[in-house]
């Protein structure tokens, strides 16, 4: 199994290099090919990969890699795109329990290279939590919209309250929103 991936975000997984090299490039059949007759000189054939950049191609040796990414699947984003870590070589090996949360005699272990990206996923799960608190403020300033026209004269207090709105997104706990009263 072969896994692409940028900055630790798996982008494609493929049996075969070559074709998670192409999608990874986006590129149909006969466009992959065609590139690769631009990097590939001398006799014998070699293919020089040294100018790609953005992207790393690594080659999983994991006994079950499908296992392991189902194991993840709490890293899937809505775009199938994995954020989790993958390590070159394994790591530490993590005890099996069995239904229970007890121990095998003797004891299971289990390896992989695969770490769920703790901070990829947060940093997802923030964003969506800023995502819904703006698009309430948006809400709430469309209900005004309409007292904001060029013939309408703003009142101080409704122009207060839009800023304050305009300004929710400056604040620093998405969970902890204090929204301005509507006058």
């Amino acid at each position: 199994m072969y896994i692409s991936h940028k900055n630790n975000v798996i982008q494609q997984i493929s049996d075969v290099e070559w074709q998670c090299r192409r999608n990874t490039k986006g590129l149909t059949k006969p466009e992959y090919w065609e590139w690769l007759a631009t990097i590939t000189s001398g006799d014998p054939p070699v293919v020089d990969y040294s100018g790609e950049t953005g992207y790393t191609i690594v080659e999983c040796t994991d006994e079950d890699v499908s296992a392991r990414l189902v194991e993840l699947s709490d890293y899937i984003s809505t775009n199938s795109v994995y954020n989790i870590k993958y390590y070159a070589s394994k790591r530490d090996a993590e005890e099996i329990l069995d239904i229970d949360g007890k121990s095998h005699d003797p004891k299971q272990y289990v390896q992989s290279h695969f770490v769920g990206d703790d901070s990829a996923k947060d940093a997802r799960l923030l964003a969506d939590k800023w995502a819904n608190v703006r698009r309430e403020r948006n809400r709430k300033l469309a209900e005004t919209d309409y007292l904001a026209l060029s013939d309408n004269t703003l009142a101080t207090n409704m122009k207060t309250y839009r800023q304050e709105l305009r300004d929710v997104p400056k604040q620093s706990d998405p969970d902890n929103i204090t929204w301005p009263t509507k006058p």
